[in-house]
This record gives C-alpha cells, structure tokens and sequence, in this order.
C-alpha cells in the first residue's frame, strides 16, 4: 500500500490543501460534482464515499465477525490496516462500529444490522469537521454510536439528550489537546471518553485500555505529529 497516495491525493499523492471556503470539486472515480473544502492542487478530488469505500469493507468486515468488548483495541488493530490512512473520514465510521460492536458483544441489545447503521451514519460525516465545522467528526462518532444504541431520534426526549451529551463529552476530551488534527489521537480521546460515558449512562463495563499502555504507533506517518506534546506518542519508532 502506497501510504503517501492515501495521506495525500489518491491520485497523483501530492500534498492536499485545505480551504476555508469550498470550491466546485468532480470526483475523479464517480463524476460526483459537489462543494468541497479540500482539494489537489493539481485539480483531482476523491468524494467522501470513494476515497472511504475500502475502509469501510474493512470496518464492516472485521466489526461482524469480532467478538472483543475492547472498542479501543479494535480500532488500534483497524488503524493498522493499510487501506485505512493516517487522517481521513474512514475514522468516524470506524469509532461508531467499534464503539457498537463492542457493546453488542458484551450485552447482546444491539444487532448486526445496527453496526451497519452506525457505520452508515459514521461515513456520512465529511473529512475536514475539526477545523472547518468546530466539532471534530471523531466526537460526533461517539454519538452515533450512542444514539444507534438507544435508537434515539429527533422525537425522542431521554435518547436523544444523552446521544448529544455523549458527543459533548468527547468534544472536550478532544479540545484539550493541543496541536493540529490527528484522527488518531481524537480516535484515542474520543474512545476513551466513550468508555466512561458508557459506563456511567449505560452501566456498561466496556473493557479498556490503560493510558499507560495506549501508544500511538503511527507518529512516523504523520507530519504535523504533536510528538512529546501528545499524551498518546509512544517516541521514536
């Protein structure tokens, strides 16, 4: 797998470059033309649902034959795939399915077909949500998946109130780290706070991870890597 072509423009993996305002953009693989915040220089664009497809497969697939109650395990053993990238929307698919299916195996109240919906959901949410829209999409994730869990709607009072202070709750778990995006370490904060969450809303003992054992291991692919200032950087690799 060709890391730089999935960091940067699938198509030629020259660096991408992120806009404050959207531009008119046509998917490369799809003909999709829509808005769009990030882009080539040289003219390419990949749409959200190509540039993610692979990894979802990959999410889908592992998620439905997992027995872990471990979410953060099952995304450091995703993440490791190569088709999922170092930053990409992929992750917020991945958050919810993990955050899901790990409840699922610990308590049986959810079914296959809600995993699909909570990664249905996840991959709708757009790269680029941290900077461009104040709410990293890793958090939303972790609202999804509490939403999908309690088969929350905007009709409902209880389910929909804790869906969203679910996704606050990671929100600032999020926020107080400094440095530019990482979906790996909101994928790290996010989990752990959902891990919590889950635990005090739900009475669900997911099983976790330490923080003292919770390691980046992809530091070396990512450029604007926080390093020492990040709570999750393992050192040198």
């Amino acid at each position: 797998m060709d890391y730089k072509k999935t960091e940067n423009c699938m198509i030629c993996g020259e660096e991408l470059a992120y806009l404050t305002a959207a531009i008119g953009a046509t998917c490369t693989y799809c003909g999709r033309a829509e808005s769009a915040n990030i882009h080539c220089p040289s003219g390419h664009y990949v749409c959200n649902e190509c540039h993610a497809r692979d990894s979802i497969q990959i999410i889908t697939r592992f998620c439905q034959n997992s027995g872990s109650t471990n979410p953060m395990e099952m995304a450091k053993t995703i993440m490791k795939h190569p088709t999922m990238p170092m930053h990409g929307p992929e992750h917020h698919a991945m958050i919810a399915a993990v955050l899901v299916t790990a409840y699922k195996n610990l308590t049986g109240k959810v079914t296959d077909e809600e995993i699909k919906e909570a990664i249905r959901r996840g991959a709708t949410v757009p790269g680029g949500y941290c900077g461009l829209y104040g709410a990293d999409a890793a958090a939303i994730a972790t609202g999804i998946a509490m939403s999908t869990i309690l088969k929350a709607s905007p009709l409902t009072d209880h389910e929909r109130r804790t869906a969203n202070m679910m996704t606050s709750r990671a929100l600032a778990a999020i926020a107080i780290n400094r440095g530019v995006r990482c979906c790996k370490r909101s994928t790290f904060a996010a989990i752990e706070s959902a891990i919590q969450y889950f635990r005090e809303v739900l009475g669900t003992e997911l099983e976790h991870t330490p923080v003292s054992k919770l390691k980046c291991e992809h530091s070396s692919r990512n450029k604007q890597c926080a390093r020492a200032d990040c709570r999750y950087y393992a050192g040198e690799q």
